[in-house]
Parts: C-alpha cells; sequence; structure tokens
C-alpha cells in the first residue's frame, strides 16, 4: 500500500494564509488587486536578496555595459512586480468568461493556429516562463480550443490542487513532465496542439547546450524531438504584459532544419527556438523571471 507523504505544518499555514488573501483579493476590482500585487512585488524585491542578488548576477553576465546599473535594477524590481500580478491574476481567473475574456487579453496572429485547425493538423506551441505564462492556456481554454500543457508539480500539493482545480474549470489539460512522453507523442499524432516552455535548466530532462545571451545553456530538447517524431511544426507563442491586460502573440512556424542527421538537426533546432525566446526576452526584458539560475549545468559536467 503506497504512503501518504505528510503534509508539512508550515505549508499548511502559508496555503491558509494565501487562501485568506485570494479570498479579500477576489473581492476587490482587478485593476486595484493588480496594484496590491505590484507592491507585494516591490516588497519582495527587497526581502528576498538572494532571488534578487540572482536576477542582478544573471542581467550583468546577459547584457554587460549595454545596460547601464540603473537599467537592470529597474528590470530585476520589474522581475518581481510582473509576479506579483501574475499571483493576482491567477486568484482571479474565474472572474474571465468568453464574454470578458477578449476585453483584458488580445490575441495576435491567431491564424497561425486556426490555420493549421482548418487543415486538420497539430503542433507544438513553444513559449516560456515569461509575462503571465499561465494565462495563456486559459485564454485557449475559455475560448473554447482544446488545451495541453507540459508542466511541472508544483512543489507544495495544496498549491498543486488550487492550481488543478482552475485549469479543470477551463478545461485546461496538464501533462506533467515526470509522466510518460507517449502521450504527448499521441496527442500530436491526433493533430492536437501541446504547449511547452522549454527556457528553464531543468534537472532529469533531455537537452543539449546552445547558446542564449551569449553563454552556453543547457536548454530541454523536447520541441525538436518531437517534431522528429511527428513532424509537427513549432509554433511561438508569448503573452506580453501591457498596462492593464495583454497580449498574445502568435507567429508563424519556426523554420526547421532537416538534413537527416538527427542529433544535428536537434542541436539546430534547439538554438532557433532558443534565440525566439531570447528575441522575445530582449524585448521585454522584466517579463522574464531573471532569478531562475538558468546557467547552472556546466558542459564539463555532462561530457
Amino acid at each position: 500500500m503506497a504512503v501518504m507523504a505528510k503534509t508539512k505544518p508550515k505549508h499548511v499555514v502559508i496555503y491558509l494564509c494565501f487562501r485568506i488573501f485570494s479570498f479579500f483579493v477576489f473581492m476587490l476590482p482587478l485593476r486595484c488587486g493588480l496594484g496590491i500585487g505590484q507592491g507585494l512585488g516591490r516588497l519582495a524585491f527587497r526581502l528576498f536578496k538572494k532571488a534578487r542578488l540572482k536576477a542582478l548576477k544573471n542581467l550583468d553576465a546577459s547584457f554587460a555595459n549595454s545596460r547601464t546599473r540603473e537599467e537592470k535594477e529597474f528590470i530585476a524590481e520589474g522581475v518581481f512586480e510582473n509576479l506579483g500580478k501574475n499571483i493576482i491574476e491567477i486568484i482571479c481567473l474565474s472572474k474571465f468568461d468568453r464574454n470578458n475574456i477578449d476585453a483584458y487579453i488580445k490575441c495576435k496572429g491567431l491564424k497561425a493556429i486556426t490555420g493549421l485547425i482548418e487543415k486538420g493538423k497539430g503542433g507544438v506551441v513553444l513559449s516560456a516562463h515569461f509575462g503571465n505564462w499561465e494565462l495563456i492556456a486559459h485564454y485557449f481554454g475559455i475560448k473554447g480550443y482544446s488545451v495541453n500543457v507540459i508542466a511541472r508539480r508544483v512543489r507544495m500539493g495544496q498549491f498543486e490542487n488550487f492550481l488543478a482545480k482552475a485549469r479543470k474549470r477551463n478545461s485546461v489539460k496538464i501533462l506533467y513532465r515526470d509522466a510518460s512522453a507517449k502521450e504527448t507523442v499521441a496527442l500530436l499524432k491526433k493533430n492536437e496542439f501541446v504547449g511547452v516552455m522549454p527556457d528553464q535548466d531543468m534537472d532529469s530532462v533531455s537537452g543539449v547546450f546552445v547558446d542564449f545571451f551569449g553563454r552556453k545553456a543547457f536548454t530541454p530538447n523536447g520541441p525538436a524531438v518531437l517534431n522528429l517524431m511527428t513532424g509537427v511544426p513549432i509554433i511561438p507563442c508569448f503573452i506580453v504584459r501591457k498596462d492593464f491586460g495583454h497580449e498574445i502573440v502568435i507567429d508563424e512556424p519556426i523554420e526547421l532544419s532537416t538534413t537527416g542527421d538527427r542529433r544535428r538537426d536537434i542541436l539546430e533546432n534547439t538554438q532557433r527556438y532558443t534565440k525566439v525566446i531570447e528575441d522575445q526576452i530582449r524585448k521585454y526584458p522584466s517579463q522574464w523571471v531573471w532569478f531562475h539560475d538558468r546557467w547552472k549545468t556546466k558542459e564539463e559536467q555532462c561530457a
């Protein structure tokens, strides 16, 4: 008989505080709630020294002298503000439906998706931990599209359940990274769409080293492998936070290498979609999670 993992008392307390906070935030107008989220983000920027210094270190290495110290600090603080707003929006997900979602989230380039659907084709939807990435799936779920997203589990079970309920309500299906890849391949072969975010250095994930902001970064090669296995296109899709609301930007499928050399094509195509992600981050640097240890794995460790 399987043994249930014990819930840590501090996790119960944290989650209880979150639910009380959520109750009051949900009662407020969204714009007011976002102001609170921004303020909490600014507070977190000052309180969480380790994350703040990691973000600034990564910004220094990525932009060098092309950005001033003041600009980098402004970007880093913006990262925390964006995440604070993300939390508010996730709390308020049930406020959105088909009647009001378009007023808060605009979508540009949808033809890249609908064109494939009309042809009876699916694809890998490429995104990143950028803007409020969780909203992309919910937007398409609310609009009635079939949504499948590869994601990792949240460390605290209570929050995992909270997210699971919100995702289920909006018909967002999650494929966890620790599950078999067969389910993902099966969905793509059925001409469905699967969302992926290969912009982080993850343990126990297949990957290759490619250039990212001028440094070699261990990068998940899943999208490139799925393309070789199924022939589906890779379609870039990012959500950009605006003053109030968001814009989802969908580009045409990435032109991929098809030399027939499997190893070479996987490496080249991983580099191509990583460059797409980098270009998006360069446009809106404060909307990416700079405190993630993106370059933690070194090539010599994998030799």
